[in-house]
């Protein structure tokens, strides 16, 4: 595991999203979780639970950048309830960018539209040497 992987994963915290709509307790219910930072250029992922559709629905993921350019990264047409992971790249940038995930669940009678934020973040490669004795002076071998 990468060093910036461990790093993004040790602060991860998820954002969520579970809707339903009011007055409907029987569904439709849809999650979408991601994490909240995401490693520049990096092959991120997300995951989609539909549960109770009551119509044929289609879930659209999209990005939206701080330019308010839309990427979609998902788009799902069910009648069905499912729970899937989806694979997408996340876009490069130069230090950090915080940008909006648009999650988009549309049917003949339901719909639905939430925006989320998430940060893209740039980091360092890192690398750590251990030896086995804190000094050497020039020209001393270390122990085989």
């Amino acid at each position: 595991m990468a060093v910036g992987e461990i790093c993004v994963w040790k602060g991860l915290i998820l954002a969520l999203f579970l809707f339903a709509v009011d007055g409907q307790p029987s569904g439709p219910f849809f999650m979408v979780t991601f994490p909240a930072v995401i490693e520049s250029g990096s092959e991120a992922k997300l995951c989609i639970s539909l549960l109770k559709p009551q119509e044929s629905l289609t879930l659209t993921v999209s990005l939206l950048d701080d330019k308010n350019r839309t990427t979609k990264l998902v788009q799902q047409v069910s009648s069905t309830p499912f729970h899937r992971s989806f694979s997408f790249q996340a876009p490069r940038v130069d230090g950090e960018s915080v940008q909006k995930m648009k999650v988009e669940v549309q049917g003949r009678v339901f719909r639905v539209t939430e925006e989320r934020k998430v940060m893209f973040r740039r980091y360092l490669p890192l690398t750590f040497i251990q030896t086995d004795k804190p000094i050497y002076n020039p020209g001393q071998m270390g122990e085989l």
